[in-house]
């Protein structure tokens, strides 16, 4: 091949690529959010359990039980800072993570359909 076709097919490829952004790097990002959101999705899932775990062990060395503790407003208030707002932050992050993969696959979509036609 001369270096003629080499310049004018990369020229031509050059033009039907995105002006702001590159759809391989796009994808790749997409790609990297789905998979980091289900990381984030479990690592706040043991973190609930383990914290779980951690607070029936110490009920049991006092020699308390879960359910007298559900009767203190205070022991309600831990269970709420320490087990739900965690696991609930983590379901916020993992939907905002995988909005934002489905977003930017939507986008690379409509690029290609846009460019078919």
């Amino acid at each position: 091949m001369s270096e003629t076709e080499v310049k004018t097919t990369t020229e031509e490829d050059s033009e039907n690529d995105p002006i702001y952004y590159k759809p391989s790097w796009l994808s790749l990002i997409a790609t990297i959010a789905s998979w980091s959101s289900w990381l984030v999705f479990a690592v706040f899932i043991i973190n609930t359990i383990i914290q779980g775990v951690w607070i029936q062990s110490q009920l049991g060395g006092q020699g308390l039980s879960l359910s007298e503790m559900f009767t203190n407003p205070d022991f309600l208030r831990y269970i709420f800072t320490n087990l739900l707002l965690p696991f609930f932050t983590g379901i916020v992050y993992f939907l905002v993570l995988q909005g934002v993969a489905i977003g930017l696959n939507v986008v690379l979509e409509m690029d290609f359909n846009m460019r078919e036609k």
